[in-house]
């Protein structure tokens, strides 16, 4: 930044004032107030940023000619942590915008559904984030520590040879650094080949019990009928367990 004063050509006033001004920038420039201030509503939108951005990762694991997983994003940010006015330095959130995942099993191998969607999910994201790249898209394999995975929004497929037998479509999608729980908010959880679906504000993937988890409200729909209830455990094979012994309400 350049600082430009008059120059006032009046013999030794000219001296005087350049030194007075410059006395004053020095001053101001080397204070440091003794306590941390609010930041301006420029700097906290500049914390809200992206540390580094790359349009469309696309991951695809083959075994032969078939397809094991995939993943897909319109765009990934990795977005720096902040505490107050400071940002932690290698420390990330990466955030994949319009993520698609598909995990595919298939009967003629003996294959089941997978037990762990976690194990699954975590397999597809580690080959997303070392994958090589050049230019833009080898930011991904050099990010720094990441705390938090986000999807917003994400949909998640799991076929059967090349049936659907499991979607969950959510607005947005958290894993923590444990790996232990994948919450899904405004979620809807579908059989497409039951007709069977299930939507709540909040469903979630424990890795410890391996199935869905709906702590709160939900309502089922089936071509019977629909429920609403609340308390509900979900196997990837949709079989269905009380979490916390709510009282199913036909409508």
């Amino acid at each position: 930044m350049r600082w430009h004063h008059p120059w006032i050509r009046k013999g030794g006033q000219a001296l005087i004032v350049c030194g007075v001004g410059l006395v004053f920038y020095w001053g101001v420039a080397g204070y440091q107030a003794p306590h941390p201030r609010e930041p301006t509503p420029e700097a906290k939108q500049a914390q809200t940023r992206p540390a580094h951005e790359v349009s469309g990762p696309v991951l695809t694991e083959m075994r032969g000619d078939r397809v094991i997983r995939s993943f897909s994003a319109r765009e990934f940010a990795a977005r720096r942590r902040s505490f107050m006015a400071f940002q932690v330095k290698g420390v990330e959130d990466a955030v994949f915008q319009d993520a698609r995942l598909t995990i595919h099993r298939y009967t003629d191998n003996q294959e089941r559904l997978p037990d762990s969607l976690s194990e699954e999910v975590s397999s597809l994201l580690k080959g997303v984030i070392s994958k090589p790249g050049t230019g833009e898209a080898a930011m991904i394999g050099t990010l720094p520590r990441v705390m938090n995975l986000i999807f917003e929004p994400v949909t998640l497929e799991i076929y059967l040879d090349k049936v659907v037998v499991l979607r969950l479509v959510a607005g947005s999608a958290r894993i923590g650094k444990d790996r232990e729980r994948i919450e899904f908010r405004q979620a809807a959880l579908e059989n497409p080949v039951a007709l069977q679906k299930i939507t709540s504000s909040r469903i979630d993937w424990s890795e410890e019990s391996r199935a869905f988890e709906i702590p709160g409200e939900y309502r089922a729909e089936t071509p019977r009928g629909q429920a609403v209830s609340s308390g509900l455990r979900v196997g990837l094979d949709f079989s269905f367990s009380s979490l916390s012994g709510g009282v199913s309400s036909n409508r």
